[in-house]
C-alpha cells in the first residue's frame, strides 16, 4: 500500500466529516499518537486500524488504500488513476453550486466525443 494515497484519502475523509485528527482519535478510539504516526511519520496503519477507519467512514478498505474509487470500481484498470483521484479531491471541495456546474460541463464535454 502506498502511504501517500492512504494519507490523501484519510485527510479527504476527515475534511468531508469536518473533523481534525484529534477529534477523529476521540471518536474512533484510535490513539492520537497512532494517527500522527501515519500522517507525520509516514507510517502505515495496521490491519485492525484499517478496519476501524473503514467502519468509521463507512467505506471499504480498498477505497482507503486506493484500490477502488468511492463507488466501488476497481482503480487498477484506469490509465488515468492519478488524474481521476486529483479531480475527485478538488471536486469534493467545491460548493454544491459549483459541483452542479462541473457535472453539466462534464456531460456537455462528453457529448462531443
Amino acid at each position: 500500500m502506498e502511504n501517500s494515497i492512504f494519507i490523501e484519502t484519510f485527510n479527504d475523509l476527515l475534511a468531508e466529516k469536518g473533523l481534525n485528527r484529534k477529534q477523529f482519535a476521540e471518536k474512533s478510539g484510535i490513539p492520537y499518537t497512532t494517527i500522527i504516526g501515519w500522517t507525520k511519520l509516514n507510517r502505515l496503519p495496521d490491519y485492525s486500524a484499517l478496519i476501524k477507519i473503514a467502519d468509521f467512514f463507512q467505506c471499504s478498505i480498498d477505497y482507503l488504500v486506493g484500490r477502488e474509487d468511492e463507488f466501488g470500481n476497481s482503480t487498477y484498470s484506469s490509465e488515468n488513476l492519478h488524474s481521476e483521484m486529483l479531480f475527485l479531491k478538488y471536486f469534493r471541495n467545491l460548493s454544491a453550486e459549483n459541483k452542479d456546474l462541473i457535472i453539466e460541463l462534464t456531460k456537455n464535454l462528453s457529448k462531443k466525443y
